[in-house]
């Protein structure tokens, strides 16, 4: 601001302010946001902290994901547009947070680097955050994506390690990013976490690749046969993703109607199926033993994961996309699935309820309720002009959750603790 005299008048001049660049350090340790999506650990989070990071740096903030080596042994850094690096430093075991916390402060420290804001993603990020916060001396913030409490009541499997873990972060940490208001919820009754430092900010999604496609032209850019309906299911194969439940609504239909087996097929996208490993996953094989058991290897077929910018593909090129998880913290799959114009058949469960409206977006179906999910996907399938209704109203609804919205409102978080 500036001022001057007029004939005895002072005049004040706002000038404009120069916008506030910040400097901000990821941490990504449980996988690094470059694995290829849906295999081992690698799924929605890392789509988010990459996508967060790139468009952060659009907004000209300079951001750096500290995350661990992987495939080659050694310590690399990638840019992946002009304000984003991708940081690989070695690590020990993977409970030992502390000798990563120390490898990140040394790489700090070598390259004279200052931070505003640390960022961390995932329980085991969070405790190297806590220790950063303490050398580094600059607000902390935390996402969790998912919890170990909901995974233990959903599933029953029980993590003591994880839950304290993530008790601690909620306690000692500046400020927490839930997905959906259910999060929060979940952060303080379960967490004892407090209201004002839990901020409410959902995922987004990149329209420029997310976006309706000619069915014909995807399914043929996929060298998919043309005419039998294609069921898609897209993400890790994990317990709490629920497929079992989506083979036993097959299975039903299968009986049902005679004529399923030549008309429709199943797409399982996730794991690297060229991996001894990946068939040798419990999921995997309980999964597989379900398919082979009811001779249904001709219309259901695992065919590994595929690379992110295809999805769209997939999406336009399939009747109907299902998710049967058993429990989502918030449902990025669905949401992609939504911007590409897909027909969703989702469990009414966790951030899918603040994704879909039944019968106006897209269909629910109970949590593990098979005969109600045969029923629904059934009468999906032969109904092309609702398809096309509740693909279409996903596509609009989807347009909420732009991922140029949704990083500016991260950057309106992270200045509240400047």
């Amino acid at each position: 601001m500036i001022f001057f005299l007029v004939s005895d008048i002072i005049c004040f001049v706002l000038l404009p302010q120069s916008p506030m660049f910040l400097k901000i350090a990821f941490i990504s340790y449980w996988s690094c946001p470059l694995t290829k999506v849906g295999v081992l650990a690698s799924g929605g989070m890392n789509i988010y902290v990459l996508s967060l990071a790139n468009y952060l740096g659009k907004l000209g903030h300079k951001v750096d994901i500290y995350t661990r080596v992987h495939k080659e042994n050694d310590e690399k850094i990638l840019q992946t547009n002009k304000n984003v690096r991708i940081i690989h430093l070695a690590a020990a075991n993977i409970k030992d947070t502390d000798f990563f916390s120390y490898k990140v402060q040394l790489f700090i420290k070598k390259s004279k680097l200052k931070y505003d804001i640390l960022h961390t993603h995932y329980f085991y990020s969070g405790l190297i955050g806590l220790e950063l916060r303490k050398r580094l001396a600059i607000p902390l913030l935390s996402t969790f994506h998912s919890l170990g409490k909901t995974k233990e009541l959903y599933v029953g499997i029980r993590d003591a390690f994880r839950i304290d873990a993530e008790k601690k972060i909620v306690s000692k940490a500046d400020g927490i990013i839930a997905s959906t208001e259910l999060e929060k919820s979940d952060l303080m009754e379960s967490y004892k976490g407090e209201g004002k430092k839990i901020f409410v900010l959902s995922p987004g999604v990149n329209h420029h690749l997310f976006k309706p496609k000619n069915k014909v032209l995807s399914r043929l850019k996929l060298n998919l046969p043309l005419k039998p309906k294609t069921i898609l299911f897209v993400g890790r194969i994990d317990p709490i993703k629920g497929i079992s439940f989506l083979i036993e609504a097959i299975v039903k239909l299968t009986r049902q109607y005679r004529t399923f087996e030549k008309n429709y097929r199943v797409l399982l996208i996730g794991g690297d199926i060229s991996s001894s490993i990946f068939w040798a996953n419990s999921e995997v094989k309980k999964i597989k033993q379900m398919i082979l058991s009811k001779n249904l290897e001709c219309c259901i077929k695992f065919i590994g994961s595929r690379p992110h910018h295809l999805l769209p593909d997939y999406y336009s090129a399939s009747d109907v996309l299902v998710a049967p998880s058993l429990y989502e913290s918030f449902g990025l799959v669905v949401l992609e699935a939504m911007a590409s114009g897909a027909c969703v058949l989702v469990s009414r469960v966790g951030g899918l309820k603040y994704l879909v409206k039944d019968k106006v977006n897209g269909r629910f179906f109970e949590n593990g309720d098979v005969i109600s999910l045969s029923d629904i996907l059934w009468k999906l399938l032969n109904n092309k002009k609702e398809r096309l209704r509740l693909g279409s109203n996903a596509f609009v609804s989807s347009q909420r959750f732009c991922w140029d919205i949704q990083a500016k409102k991260m950057e309106d978080v992270y200045k509240r603790f400047l």
